[in-house]
């Protein structure tokens, strides 16, 4: 694919990201990658954000590879401040189809059950399922989350679309910039974000911008994960 071809392609993702409503997960700001635990390791990532009217989120997740391609995961997110509390709890399975990890295409998808809790609701059961496309040509990484999920329990029932998309330039060794894009019912956010490594760590972090009339303005996030 050439370089205009990936401009193209990340125009149609952006297009197929604005074209219906997400409700991404407070405490889970992630595009996901072909980015897997290996097989029979184990992997502890930290996820933490925080908007510029909301509380600390804080999620510990996690992950052991199950097989060649697939992995599982535990999730416990948190919300700090005044009145912290445990927002329920998720478990992720993922799969990434064999594929070159230097260029081309890949696929893959990720399925969550989690039991959440959320303030002056009753707790409920919700299913997410997130197809993973992506492409990487020379030092550019494009991928897209076009997923949905779905109350399985409660007295709403809703299937949300939640598309979310990621380009990133790889300046120098595992160091890149990009940009990520997510939108919900309430808002639609544009994040800048820098992946590299600081020591045994990957690290995601970014800051962000909401849109139009989005009510939160800023958004701070940063992913930690040590692979053990």
């Amino acid at each position: 694919m050439e370089p205009r071809q990936s401009g193209r392609l990340l125009v149609v993702l952006l297009v197929m990201s604005g074209a219906a409503d997400v409700c991404a997960a407070p405490s889970e700001i992630k595009v996901f990658t072909d980015e897997l635990a290996a097989y029979h390791e184990h992997t502890l990532e930290t996820h933490v954000n925080k908007a510029s009217r909301g509380p600390w989120r804080v999620m510990p997740e996690y992950s052991y590879g199950l097989w060649r391609d697939w992995e599982f995961s535990a999730q416990l997110p948190f919300a700090l401040g005044a009145d912290g509390r445990l927002e329920g709890y998720r478990a992720e399975l993922q799969y990434v189809a064999p594929h070159d990890d230097a260029r081309g295409l890949y696929w893959g998808v990720n399925v969550e059950l989690a039991r959440l809790r959320r303030l002056e609701e009753p707790e409920f059961w919700n299913v997410e399922i997130i197809p993973i496309v992506g492409y990487r040509y020379e030092r550019w990484h494009i991928a897209a989350n076009p997923g949905f999920d779905k109350a399985i329990s409660g007295a709403t029932k809703s299937t949300r679309f939640e598309p979310a998309v990621k380009a990133a330039y790889r300046i120098e060794g595992r160091n890149c910039l990009g940009l990520e894009y997510y939108k919900d019912p309430e808002s639609r956010t544009l994040y800048v974000a820098w992946d590299g490594k600081l020591g045994r760590s990957d690290i995601n972090l970014g800051v962000g911008r909401g849109l139009a009339d989005s009510p939160e303005r800023w958004i701070v996030k940063m992913i930690t994960e040590i692979a053990f």
